[in-house]
């Protein structure tokens, strides 16, 4: 939470330190914003005078989708430049696939084309089956792979290369989470980036900034990408499907907020995702 981190200020002086583009807030879970939109609100304004891009994310629990579409739109309407649909072991089910439509279409009656939409989950497909990855990847503009290779048990490069590999038949830009937080090193996290860059992905982000130690903040920092090389743009989608912004940018995510080191660019529908 927000307020187990830092004050707004300080975290928006050690975002611009960092280089960071931006700030993805939680700002809902399931059916409920709570707390959550609470802490949206108090560091949306700031950020953005800051010239911070302001995503906000929410786990979703499938089981509320009405209450899950409209504590995501009580985000936008705060001022949220883009969402985030956190899906992970509540659709892993034989109903699954059936929610995740049901969400894909409440969220596309809501939206339209108007925002920029991404969902995170389970970095490697190979291990997760039953997982509705196309029925996300339907709906949504970016996939934001947890690739935690600490919790994983492989090598950063190990595990984006086989996360890219299985995401790659979903044909969605993939923004990749990488791991600061727990027994993961400084240079893991650099080297993470510079994978990343390597591979052509538009943008990174790190989880999480309530649990990352001096070090690893450090290290996100001197990442590959740069907050020159970074955003993404409130606004409608064009009618081919991609949304307007710029590109290269860098994050880092936190059970509040994650900022980004990386996303700037159009997410398109059509090209697949890069893999090594």
């Amino acid at each position: 939470m927000l307020n187990q981190t830092a004050p707004p200020d300080q975290i928006l002086r050690r975002s611009e330190n960092m280089g960071l583009s931006g700030l993805l807030v939680k700002a809902w879970d399931g059916g409920s914003s709570g707390l959550f939109i609470e802490q949206l609100l108090q560091i949306i304004k700031p950020a953005h005078d800051a010239g911070l891009i302001v995503g906000a994310w929410g786990y979703s629990y499938g089981n509320n989708i009405a209450g899950e579409v409209k504590a995501m739109e009580r985000a936008y309407q705060a001022g949220a430049d883009w969402l985030v649909i956190d899906a992970e072991d509540e659709y892993e089910i034989r109903e699954g696939k059936n929610k995740a439509l049901k969400l894909g279409i409440e969220v596309t009656r809501a939206f339209g084309p108007e925002a920029a939409l991404g969902y995170t989950t389970f970095a490697l497909p190979q291990y997760h089956e039953t997982f509705p990855y196309q029925e996300f990847s339907s709906f949504c503009s970016v996939c934001l792979p947890q690739v935690y290779w600490g919790l994983i048990g492989m090598a950063p490069e190990e595990a984006l290369a086989m996360s890219l590999r299985g995401l790659e038949e979903f044909k969605l830009p993939v923004a990749p989470v990488g791991q600061s937080y727990g027994e993961v090193t400084s240079d893991e996290i650099i080297r993470f980036s510079q994978l990343a860059m390597a591979n052509g992905l538009e943008g990174i982000s790190y989880y999480n900034w309530q649990h990352a130690t001096e070090a690893q903040l450090n290290a996100v920092g001197r990442g590959a990408y740069g907050k020159d090389r970074c955003g993404i743009s409130r606004g409608p989608a064009s009618k081919d499907g991609t949304l307007e912004g710029q590109r290269r940018s860098k994050g880092m995510w936190e059970n509040i907020f994650l900022p980004w080191r990386g996303l700037r660019g159009r997410f398109k529908k059509d090209p697949p995702c890069p893999s090594s």
